[in-house]
């Protein structure tokens, strides 16, 4: 089993603390040609052996993704079945050295002395690219990994990112705040089915749903709120 960090933005964390979100889906660093398709040890053409982007066969594992050896094997920056996932996200410092999730809840502590990050650049906000192991909170388990394009994502996927439904509007969505939207009280985009709503949602962050990349889908479960192991 190993651990490896994953970032969510404060909406995100809070869907995964209401237990809303168990999916997310990621961008490729690099996109596959167009006739690339994820590789499957249960075809009936797997083959024991892949390449991998520096040119080197390395066997097929639950991690590598690929389809022949004249293409290349992409290997899961996010692990594979039963390895963990620590939870990256945003930080304040309220009175150093106490610092607080931006989401809310538990205190991340005082932890390393060595964090420091009491300069003035950050005015008491720290970006979650740097909190650092000891403050995470959130510990979650995958289930599942494969990839998929983009616009492949299903209903029941869609819920799975975290949305969520409005009984008064009877539509789908929460996670995306409107553009007059006030910090104490957002207000947030609806949309009439989950699809529509997690089609807006990627387009504020990456705005390339029309080209319908290859994406990493990650399932997974939370095993702990408080940092240390279920």
């Amino acid at each position: 089993m190993k651990q490896h960090p994953i970032i969510f933005n404060t909406e995100m964390v809070r869907a995964i603390l209401d237990g809303r979100k168990t999916q997310t889906r990621r961008m490729f660093k690099a996109q596959p040609h167009d006739d690339w398709a994820p590789f499957s040890k249960n075809a009936e053409w797997y083959t024991p052996t892949i390449i991998d982007k520096r040119g080197f066969y390395q066997a097929a594992n639950d991690e590598v993704f690929g389809v022949s050896d004249e293409d290349c094997a992409f290997i899961s920056p996010f692990g594979t079945l039963g390895d963990q996932l620590w939870v990256r996200e945003a930080m304040t410092k309220a009175h150093w050295p106490d610092l607080h999730y931006v989401c809310g809840g538990l205190t991340a502590g005082t932890g390393d002395e060595d964090f420091d990050y009491r300069g003035a650049e950050y005015r008491g906000f720290i970006p979650s690219i740097h909190m650092p192991r000891w403050a995470a909170r959130i510990l979650l388990e995958v289930t599942a990994v494969r990839i998929e394009r983009l616009n492949d994502i299903s209903e029941q996927d869609a819920k799975a990112e975290g949305l969520q439904y409005s009984s008064v509007y009877q539509q789908w969505g929460g996670v995306e705040k409107h553009s007059s939207h006030k910090p104490h009280s957002p207000h947030w985009r609806w949309y009439k089915n989950p699809q529509h709503a997690f089609k807006s949602l990627w387009n504020s962050i990456y705005e390339n749903w029309d080209a319908n990349p290859w994406v990493w889908v990650i399932e997974f479960k939370v095993i702990s709120t408080t940092g240390g192991a279920a």
